[in-house]
């Protein structure tokens, strides 16, 4: 009987210490597939928006030093107010981008309201320029309804990427007509602040592929590698048409920014 007993307790305490180590390799290989799972896009993506937030807040912050920097005159107000408009319009396509884009729908009515939000802080500059507020005011009212339409299922999604596309193009294309657009006709015409309007413009055109890209079903990370593409393709221009001084100040400074949004778009597509 006894030595039943002692047999029966020595099972008993390997199963038991089977169990606990099936559990602890289980943890343990939880906790490896939590530090080591995450893949090369999701690197790519939280990397890349995070420059681009960065970079929008900088550019918001500090727009003196940032046309002092491209060696600019800083009493030229409508290009301080271009960089400054750039920046927190950056931050809007960097929060959109490392928002959650798992509800297609959530995604578009956020989008609607950062443009809202977005030119709400377009107001304060145009009492530098002497301008109305009405037709600011008057379209981040229209934002705001649209984003509260889309999430509750009224507005079509398809209206955010389509508007800032046109938008985008407007601002890239016309960046005269623009500042008239929103009641600063002839403001905004010097070099620099039509180089930061267009560049204003084609944030907006990247906005509009991603939220474009996410409705027709592409993978999240292929459709933030287009964004960086389009950011790496914008960056070229500048380089061809020998106007690096607008973005970069020199074209060494350009080409590295080219070569870093052409790196991080790669990463983020790569399979």
């Amino acid at each position: 009987m006894l030595s039943l007993a002692f047999a029966t307790l020595a099972t008993s305490s390997k199963l038991s210490l089977s169990g606990s180590v099936l559990k602890h390799d289980d943890a343990a290989r939880r906790t490896l597939a939590l530090r080591g799972g995450a893949k090369a896009g999701d690197i790519a993506r939280i990397a890349g928006a995070g420059l681009m937030l960065a970079d929008g807040i900088g550019r918001f912050a500090y727009p003196h030093k940032v046309v002092a920097m491209l060696g600019a005159d800083t009493s030229d107000v409508p290009a301080l107010i271009a960089a400054r408009s750039e920046g927190h319009w950056r931050l809007g396509l960097a929060i959109m981008l490392l928002a959650d884009a798992s509800d297609a729908r959530a995604l578009i009515a956020l989008s609607h309201y950062i443009c809202t939000v977005n030119l709400l802080g377009d107001i304060p500059g145009n009492d530098a320029l002497d301008a109305p507020q009405a037709p600011l005011i008057v379209l981040a009212a229209v934002f705001g309804a649209l984003g509260y339409g889309t999430a509750r299922g009224v507005v079509p999604n398809w209206m955010s990427p389509a508007s800032c596309i046109l938008n985008g193009l407007q601002f890239y294309l016309t960046p005269k007509r623009a500042w008239a657009v929103y009641g600063a006709d002839g403001k905004g015409v010097s070099d620099l602040a039509l180089a930061k309007t267009r560049r204003i413009g084609w944030g907006l055109i990247l906005r509009g592929i991603y939220l474009g890209s996410i409705l027709a079903g592409v993978a999240r990370k292929d459709a933030f590698g287009y964004v960086l593409a389009g950011t790496a393709v914008n960056g070229i221009l500048p380089i061809l048409s020998g106007q690096t001084k607008y973005d970069f100040g020199t074209p060494r400074g350009q080409v590295s920014f080219v070569l870093i949004a052409a790196l991080i778009a790669a990463s983020s597509m790569w399979r």
